[in-house]
């Protein structure tokens, strides 16, 4: 830090942080496209289980309509599968990973801005005052509590 340019190394700490939230974008995305077709392949399996059980019928003989209710059931079970798959699993993921990079970006950003005042020379509890102001109150309680609890008394 202290042999470069401060815009220099800003711009390569920012250009991390853009690069890695769009890392983290893409994997959002995986899971956000397989949560909104997850409920489409439950229907295919819903249409193939109806096309194999009308296939299977036959009212006149043994089997046709006691095994009516087995394969309706199985038909359909596909179809809550894949609204499980969409709604419980892979929506959820999505939201949880959309959550991690906001935290993981705020922690980037709170450290360029440490390193950037750390070179020009700022004063330590100017600093800490300036990069408490990130985080929420509850945060800066924790921290606050934290900071003060390994100090010698």
């Amino acid at each position: 830090v202290d042999a470069n340019d401060q815009d220099k190394v800003r711009g390569i700490l920012e250009n991390d942080i853009e690069c890695m939230s769009a890392r983290h974008e893409d994997a959002a995305a995986l899971y956000d496209k397989a949560s909104s077709v997850a409920p489409a392949f439950g229907m295919v399996g819903t249409l193939v289980g109806l096309i194999n059980m009308l296939m299977s019928m036959n009212l006149s003989g043994d089997g046709g309509a006691d095994s009516l209710g087995t394969s309706m059931g199985t038909a359909m079970i596909t179809t809550l599968y894949g609204c499980l798959l969409a709604h419980v699993i892979f929506g959820p993921v999505a939201q949880l990973l959309r959550g991690r990079d906001s935290e993981e970006v705020l922690c980037k950003q709170i450290i360029v801005e440490g390193v950037m005042a750390i070179q020009a020379g700022e004063n330590p509890k100017s600093l800490r005052e300036r990069l408490l102001t990130y985080m929420s109150q509850k945060q800066r309680e924790m921290g606050g509590e934290g900071a003060g609890g390994g100090e010698a008394k």
